[in-house]
């Protein structure tokens, strides 16, 4: 039997996203109580701090 060398492709993580400066894609998320957050309409044109946090727990 044989066995297939399997390999990840390589990603450029530099041009994977929003550039600085760029607009964020529009999106609406719960906040910690579970009230609709709309990331745009919510700011009033203020600047903002995106961060995605994956939980190790599941």
């Amino acid at each position: 039997m044989e066995t297939q060398n399997l390999t990840l492709p390589v990603l450029d993580f530099s041009v994977i996203g929003p550039r600085t400066g760029e607009r964020f894609p529009d999106f609406i998320l719960p906040d910690q109580h579970g009230r609709p957050v709309d990331l745009h309409a919510d700011r009033e044109r203020r600047r903002a701090l995106v961060v995605f946090f994956r939980s190790a727990s599941w």
